[in-house]
C-alpha cells in the first residue's frame, strides 16, 4: 500500500499537496517541540517552500528512513516577514536560516487523517535530505494500533511525556511490553516539570511496582504529592508539561525500606527538597 492510496480512500485530492519530514531530534528543534511550539515552527520557513501548495502533510522522522504522520494542514495566506518570533530566533544560526526575509504561512489543521495521526508510518525513501516533496507514492510501513505510545527500549531509556504515559497506562493491551516490564520491578523515578525545570523524585514499591504507581499519576495527575497538588490547583493542565523517567530499578522482592532509602539518597544528591518539588 502507498500513501497516495490512503489519501484517495480518505477522499483527499492529491494535487496541490506536499509532504514534509521534520527531523525533530536536533537540539533547537527538540526544544521547540518540548515547548509545544512545533506548529509555530512549521509555519515559518526561510524560503517560499509552500508556494502553490494547498495542503501539507507533516511527518516526524523516525529511525532510518521512516516517518510518522503528525497532521494535515491547509495552507492559507503567506506573508513575507523580516523577523521571526522570539521563540524561533535560535534556529536562525543553528539551522543556517540567514538574516531573512522569511515566510510566514497561515496553516489551519485539517482532520481528514486525524485517525491516523501518530499511527501511520511511511518509508520516505533514500532522499531524506529532501524534506519537502510532492512525491506521494511512499510505501506504508505500518499503521500502529490506536493507543500505541512507543517501543520499550530498556529501563535506562525510559523518558516519557505525560501524554505518552497516559497512552501506556490507558491502553495496556497495545503496550503490553511496557506493562510487563514496569509491573515486575520496584524503582526510583523522576518527574521533571518542563515549565521551569524543577524535579520531583519518587519511588514505587507497592502492588504492580512502577506500573501501579504510575497508574495513580495518570488517574490523579499528582500522585498525592503536596507540591504537585498545589501546582495543579493553580494550573489544572500543568501536568501536561511533566516528563517522567526511571532513575533506577530494583527487584520486586526488595524491602520497602530499601527502596525508600535509595529514594532519600537520590533526593539528597539532586537537591529536590531544597530546590525541587519534594516536600519531605
Amino acid at each position: 500500500m502507498k500513501l497516495i492510496d490512503i489519501l484517495r480512500v480518505k477522499g483527499f485530492k492529491t494535487t496541490g499537496v506536499k509532504i514534509i519530514r521534520h527531523t525533530t531530534d536536533r537540539k533547537e528543534i527538540k526544544k521547540l517541540v518540548e515547548a509545544d511550539a512545533f506548529e509555530l515552527y512549521q509555519s515559518y520557513q526561510k524560503t517560499n517552500v509552500f508556494k502553490d501548495t494547498e495542503y501539507i502533510i507533516a511527518f516526524r522522522a523516525l529511525e532510518s528512513t521512516k516517518a510518522l504522520l503528525q497532521g494535515v494542514y491547509k495552507v492559507h495566506q503567506v506573508q513575507q516577514i523580516a523577523k521571526l518570533p522570539e521563540v524561533l530566533e535560535p534556529i536562525i544560526s543553528s539551522e543556517n536560516w540567514g538574516p531573512g526575509p522569511y515566510y510566514h504561512y497561515e496553516l489551519v489543521k485539517n482532520n481528514k487523517l486525524c485517525d491516523l495521526e501518530e499511527r501511520l508510518v511511511i518509508d520516505w525513501g533514500k532522499s531524506t535530505v529532501s524534506w519537502c516533496q510532492k512525491k506521494l507514492d511512499k510505501d506504508v510501513v505500518e499503521i500502529l494500533p490506536e493507543g500505541f505510545a512507543k517501543a520499550f527500549l530498556g529501563y535506562e531509556n525510559v523518558i516519557l511525556t505525560f501524554n505518552e504515559l497516559e497512552k501506556i497506562i490507558n491502553y495496556p493491551d497495545v503496550n503490553k511490553q511496557w506493562k510487563m516490564m514496569l509491573s515486575n520491578v520496584y524503582g526510583v523515578y523522576l518527574i521533571l516539570d518542563k515549565t521551569n525545570g524543577q524535579q520531583y523524585v519518587g519511588s514505587a514499591y507497592g502492588k504492580d511496582g512502577i506500573w501501579g504507581r504510575w497508574s495513580n499519576y495518570v488517574q490523579t495527575k499528582h500522585g498525592g504529592n503536596k507540591i504537585l497538588i498545589d501546582l495543579l490547583d493553580v494550573d489544572s493542565l500543568r501536568y501536561k508539561n511533566f516528563q517522567i523517567s526511571i532513575l533506577t530499578v530494583l527487584p520486586n522482592t526488595s524491602l520497602r525500606r530499601q527502596v525508600v532509602q535509595l529514594e532519600q539518597i537520590i533526593k539528597a544528591k539532586l537537591g529536590t527538597r531544597v530546590f525541587g518539588l519534594n516536600s519531605n
